[in-house]
């Protein structure tokens, strides 16, 4: 019987995201953590960084994938898992939250890029 915990809870499918690179900025701070994606979707993602991010956090993320370049994606952690190359840390995207500034074009960029890598 499968660990719930490594069961899929996911009702959208995550694609695989070769290339993207994901920088992410706690709320409150000024530094920022990057690392590649593991995958994707307009609705989360799930990265490798080399710092553990607190369960529940809120956090702003910048996507780069090729010439594409999202800014400020409200975003809040809902998992860290240590791993021996680092921590994947999965996160969930936030774009109906007051914080978001753009709410529909941020969605529509998140809905194009997800588009981009179903294809490949």
């Amino acid at each position: 019987m499968p660990h719930f915990a490594l069961a899929e809870r996911r009702t959208t499918t995550r694609f695989e995201s070769d290339g993207m690179i994901v920088s992410v900025r706690r709320k409150g701070r000024l530094g920022q953590l990057q690392g590649p994606a593991h995958d994707f979707n307009r609705y989360g993602l799930a990265l490798v960084l080399d710092q553990p991010l607190a369960k529940e956090a809120t956090v702003y993320v910048s996507l780069h994938a090729g010439e594409t370049k999202l800014d400020n994606v409200i975003g809040v952690v809902h998992n860290c898992i240590a791993l021996t190359s680092g921590y994947r840390c999965g996160i969930q995207f936030r774009t109906s939250s007051g914080l978001q500034l753009d709410q529909v074009s941020t969605f529509e960029s998140l809905c194009l890029l997800e588009a981009y890598f179903s294809k490949t």
